[in-house]
């Protein structure tokens, strides 16, 4: 009796996104070959399915195992009965079953055909030609599974790449099988309903076979073969993997060291491990114990043309095959090893970070000065390669220091911090004391190729300690290995090796072992105290590094060490010749990988010193730091940080002040009784002893807010001038501290006014002109920029955007503040108030308005005072956009709090000049005025002296008159009778660098009758010497006129003697009368001009009363 399928239930249909990660595979079985010279391996999968009914639907697609790089070639699903038995299917047809049922185990196929079972209608019968190449030889029902069509599709369901997942699509129909007449009687005659089985429960069970190309992951010669298989999660699983040997080792170039080893074998290893079986008679197979995980490593068990791997793999989402050549270990007598193999690195960039805490005595060098430091190193390896196949690995990591020692500092932690990201990394080793960062696994945890100890266990005898040793030598420097024979039973005491004899080389390699032991009966070694310079050794899993995609391995080293410089002859020398304050130089630690192809390491110093002001001098790897002036790189202060060249740099401590009037710095910090180290790790804050004198603590912690400037402080002073009504310029100091950790060395500032207020001064054309006086940060003078942005009118409708942002920038300011960071204080000038000519009208001006440009800032400010001082002008109005102001004695206080950036601070003031500086005007113009007067009056009276000279010269009374004392008064006779006389008398006079002479002088006659002046000279009081004879003279006769008067006569002397008369007698002067009293008007009307003048000033702009 047959019935046709029913379908009316389901959908038949692929449910779009209906995917769910069911686990519907019961049973995985994996055979592959890789074949030499191919970039892969040829991989079968084989998979038992069982698909709950109940929990899926009619074509949903369940997803398997991920694709990775897997290319599937072909595939075929069939389905199996409630026993697990396949229904009947032709071999030639589908080769890839018959193979699936042998690896799955599966009982022998049933004869019954999955279309008669359900009684499905067959629509493809098999070809001709495939039926006539079955054997003669065949039985009947082998020969009838010749015939037997394929089941459909739509029934058997199929495989595809969905979603980067290799999935299985479920039959668009699940066809119900017709019970029998037993069946059905078995069912009415139970009593009681039981609970079904897997087997008998609502479900169907397929076998599916797929056909992949798995290329490997990384090759020889830098990696291993390594080939991942990427499986779906199963209890069940198994694997037949066969590789091609190795290639023979040519016998010319064969040493004698390689012919011990075994030049026909791989190391093989597995991610998950893989446990061999003995046999594989029957589905219940038995399996044996093993020495360790590692039974698959060079097994050539099971297959004739070749090595591979066979046997169980517990569930995972892959399994990772690596094999390659055995590495030959070289034996390095007293050489300490961890028991692992060394990565290499193809490439690293290292970011180390030295922070700058003080000075330290170190007790290990007697007391010598030490430099305090914080490292932190981080490392970034790429391409980390190893051609074995151990995957738990080391990675050596040292610390360099040249021309100094490490030591560890007293009171902090004496180790190092080691951290990584990402499964590979495992723990690392200082010296040979591990520190793990997670419970190991077996596999492959210590290298089995490595000869040399591996771990010192503590034992109670020294045959386990050696029986340890043993188990960790090279396999392949002996024919046997325990890891590759099974072990005793516990309860058994004593084993021995039936099936395997020790070579001597096996002998050779126990009894080397045996050489490096020390001869002690505990066989415990005494491991070194772990000094900083010791190499640290990172315990990699290369398994979580597949290369290429993810082959990056990042790590951080950090701790807290003391650097002392190592003395040198030319250290010695160098102090000898210089200062004893000088600070020697030591060069900057910092790590590097020791087996690294290319490396880079970036290197920043932090100043960071708690204790007195000390700068920290950063200087070049090279040259002489006394006499070439290119050495030194950089000066930093506290809180700054600088960036060191690719070659490292070098560093010095120095004192930059004293405290309690004792020196504090490199060479006088030994005078201090208390320790300078921090207590605890890293500690920010040094000890301090009690006994010691109270210190200063300079702390500059890291900012947590906002970006800002704290306040700003300027003060302005106009510059007024002796003389001067108004200003002309005025200088502006702006006090401010530089933010912290802005990103940039450079801190900047604009000057700026708005378009509404107009020029300072209308009569120069061109914006202000700003000078930049000095710019300090601490007290010390730092670098510079001014930049004139202030741009030229512009014509037509153009506006740039100054003008149209409502600002007009007219200087912009940058300070180098370096990483130092300060109170930086600016000193500017701004001169815009020269006059172009015009000083009446402008000096005439009582009330003056100027501008004053303050300091505009990028970044928001807290709080902005300013303080303009009067400079004894008298201040009318002040305008400003800040928000309070105060008048004071001296000038005036404005304050404004919480401005945002590029705050513009506009202040505008209108002043005029105190009442004491018309005084003073005046006082200075009338002063002038009399100084001009008086010299008009000189030059008059000179000018008239000369005139009277002139008429003396004219007259013949130019001769000078002789006498022995002007001050002799005249004696004037006057007679009224004509006297017609001869009078002869003599004199004595003195002639100069002459012996005295007598000269005989005669009166003047007059002919007419008048009165006559006559001068008589007494005689001189010295007795005057006689000539021998007199002499007569010609008198003289002088007319005025028409009356022929006679005037009085006055000696004469002789010719060529200058005349010489009282200065009485010039200023003798006679002003005619109406000369006088035109003058006299003329003086008279410039006065009062002038005094309307005064007057007209003083009451500016009212008119005088």
């Amino acid at each position: 009796m047959s019935s046709t399928p029913s379908n009316t239930s389901y959908s038949s249909t692929v449910t779009p996104g209906g995917q769910q990660k069911l686990n519907i595979v019961t049973r995985v079985a994996i055979e592959g070959k890789a074949k030499k010279d191919k970039d892969g391996a040829s991989v079968r999968m084989y998979l038992k399915m069982s698909i709950p009914l109940d929990q899926v639907q009619p074509g949903m697609t369940i997803p398997l195992f991920p694709e990775e790089n897997v290319k599937i070639l072909t595939s075929h699903v069939h389905p199996l009965n409630n026993h697990s038995v396949p229904y009947n299917f032709s071999s030639t047809l589908c080769p890839l079953l018959h193979k699936a049922g042998r690896a799955l185990n599966l009982p022998a196929r049933s004869t019954e055909t999955f279309n008669s079972a359900f009684s499905i209608p067959i629509t493809s019968p098999p070809s001709i030609s495939e039926s006539r190449s079955v054997k003669s030889n065949k039985t009947s029902v082998e020969g009838g599974s010749e015939n037997i069509a394929t089941v459909d599709i739509q029934y058997t369901g199929h495989i595809l790449v969905s979603g980067y997942q290799i999935s299985y699509v479920l039959p668009k129909v699940f066809p119900i099988r017709p019970r029998t007449l037993s069946e059905t009687e078995s069912e009415d005659y139970a009593s009681k309903p039981r609970r079904l089985s897997i087997g008998d429960r609502g479900s169907v069970q397929f076998m599916a076979a797929i056909d992949m190309w798995i290329p490997f992951v990384s090759h020889p010669p830098r990696y291993p073969y390594l080939l991942s298989i990427p499986v779906p999660r199963c209890l069940h699983n198994n694997i037949k993997l066969r590789i091609f040997p190795p290639a023979a080792p040519n016998a010319s170039y064969a040493s004698l060291s390689s012919v011990e080893e075994d030049g026909n074998s791989w190391d093989l290893t597995s991610d998950p491990h893989v446990t061999r079986a003995v046999t594989r008679t029957s589905r219940s197979n038995s399996y044996s114990h093993f020495a360790d995980d590692e039974s698959s490593d060079s097994s050539t068990t099971g297959f004739s043309d070749g090595c591979g791997i066979q046997g169980t793999f517990p569930s995972a989402e892959r399994i990772r095959i690596r094999w390659a050549k055995p590495i030959k270990n070289i034996d390095i007598p007293g050489r300490m090893s961890d028991g692992r193999r060394r990565v290499g690195v193809r490439e690293i960039k290292g970011d180390m970070t030295c922070i700058v805490r003080g000075q330290q005595r170190v007790k290990e060098r007697n007391g010598a000065d030490g430099v305090l430091l914080d490292v932190v190193y981080k490392g970034t390896c790429r391409g980390v390669w190893f051609p074995g196949v151990a995957t738990l690995l080391g990675l050596d990591v040292g610390l360099e220091t040249k021309g100094s020692d490490a030591y560890w500092v007293d009171g902090a932690q004496d180790t190092w911090d080691v951290s990584g990201d990402g499964g590979a990394y495992q723990g690392f080793d200082i010296g040979t004391s591990p520190r793990l960062a997670g419970p190991q696994s077996r596999t492959a945890s210590l290298d089995s190729n490595d000869s040399n100890v591996s771990q010192f266990h503590r034992s109670t005898s020294p045959q386990d300690e050696l029986s340890a040793q043993f188990m960790r030598t090279n396999s392949s420097s002996s024919n046997v290995s325990l890891m590759r024979a099974p072990l005793p039973a516990q309860a058994v005491g004593e084993y021995s090796f039936e099936s395997s004899t020790l070579t001597s080389t096996s002998s050779s390699a126990l009894s080397s072992m045996t050489s490096l032991m020390p001869a002690s009966s505990s066989l415990s070694l005494t491991v070194p105290e772990a000094t900083p310079g010791l190499p640290i050794t990172l315990h990699v899993n290369i398994d979580e590094l597949i290369a290429p995609a993810n082959n990056v391995f990042t790590f951080t080293i950090s701790g807290t060490i003391l650097i002392v410089a190592r003395p040198t002859l030319s250290s010695i020398s160098n102090s000898s010749c210089h200062d004893s304050t000088d600070p020697e130089p030591i060069v900057l630690p910092r790590f590097t990988v020791l087996a690294a192809d290319s490396e880079s390491i970036n290197t920043i110093v932090h100043n960071e010193v708690q204790d007195a002001p000390t700068s920290v001098e950063v200087y070049n790897p090279t040259g002489d730091i006394y006499r070439d002036p290119q050495a030194k790189k950089t000066v930093l202060q506290k809180g700054g940080y600088t960036k060191c060249s690719d070659a490292g740099s070098r560093i010095a401590l120095r004192s930059i002040g004293s405290l309690n009037g004792e020196l504090s710095g490199p060479r006088y910090s030994k005078q201090a009784s208390g320790p300078r180290t921090p207590t605890a790790k890293r500690s920010a804050l040094p000890r301090v002893s009690s006994s010691s004198p109270p210190r200063t603590m300079y702390s500059r912690p890291k900012r947590t807010g906002s970006l800002s400037i704290p306040s700003v402080m300027a003060s302005v002073t106009p510059f007024l001038r002796t003389g001067e009504l108004f200003p002309q310029s005025y200088a502006v100091r702006a006090c401010f501290d530089a933010p912290s950790d802005t990103g940039s060395e450079w801190l900047e500032f604009g000057l700026a006014r708005q378009d509404v207020v107009p020029r300072m001064n209308p009569n120069i054309a061109g914006p202000p002109k700003v000078s930049i006086v000095s710019v300090t940060v601490e007290g010390i003078p730092v670098k510079h920029e001014s930049i004139a942005t202030a741009s030229p009118e512009t014509s037509g409708l153009g506006l740039d955007f100054d003008r149209m942002s409502g600002k007009e920038w007219i200087s912009w300011v940058r300070i180098h503040v370096g990483s130092s960071r300060g109170t930086v204080v600016v000193d500017y000038i701004v001169s815009d108030y020269i006059h172009d000519g015009g000083k009446g009208k402008s000096r005439a001006e009582e009330n003056y308005t100027f501008f004053v440009f303050l300091p505009s800032f990028s970044i928001p400010v807290g709080r902005f005072e300013v303080i303009v001082e009067n400079s004894g002008l008298d201040i009318m109005s002040l305008r400003s956009n800040f928000v309070h102001q105060l008048s004071t004695n001296t000038g005036s206080r404005l304050l404004n709090y919480s401005m945002d950036e590029f705050f513009d601070p506009s202040i505008s003031m209108t002043v005029r000049p105190p009442k004491r500086a018309y005084i003073t005007w005046v006082t200075t113009s009338f002063l002038n005025l009399i100084t001009w007067v008086l010299i008009v009056v000189g030059f008059v009276v000179t000018h008239r002296l000369n005139q009277q000279q002139m008429i003396y010269h004219q007259s013949g009374l130019d001769a000078t008159v002789v006498t022995k004392e002007w001050h002799n008064p005249l004696e004037t006779a006057t007679t009224t009778t004509t006297i017609t006389s001869t009078v002869y008398f003599s004199i004595t006079r003195t002639k100069w660098r002459e012996e005295p002479t007598t000269t005989s002088f005669e009166t003047f006659k007059s002919s007419s009758s008048s009165h006559t002046s006559s001068s008589s000279i007494s005689e001189p009081a010295a007795s005057p010497t006689s000539l021998a004879s007199p002499q007569k003279l010609t008198s003289i006769d002088y007319e005025t006129g028409d009356a022929q008067q006679s005037k009085s006569s006055t000696p004469l002397v002789e010719e060529g003697h200058a005349l010489s008369l009282p200065i009485q007698h010039f200023l003798n002067i006679s002003w005619p009368t109406h000369d006088f009293e035109a003058t006299i008007e003329i003086v008279m009307q410039t006065l009062e001009n002038v005094w309307y003048l005064l007057r007209k000033a003083y009451h500016y702009p009212l008119d005088p009363p």
